[in-house]
């Protein structure tokens, strides 16, 4: 069943206050390296990136909090 659009409005305005993105620039060739080695491992960018980002503060495993 699709989302409605109520749904969707919902999450968004969650997302905007209580989420943060975060990025960087790597050369294209750097960020196609990257996501073969994601991928290799089954995984999606976003989730490495998270994962490592969790580790670093000493939140690991606390990803969905």
């Amino acid at each position: 069943m699709p989302v409605s659009d109520a749904k969707k409005k919902a999450n968004a305005k969650w997302d905007s206050e209580n989420m943060a993105t975060l990025a960087c620039k790597v050369k294209k060739g750097q960020a196609d390296k990257f996501k073969e080695y994601c991928t290799d491992r089954g995984k999606t960018s976003n989730a490495v990136l998270r994962e490592y980002v969790l580790e670093c503060i000493d939140e690991k495993g606390t990803a969905d909090e």
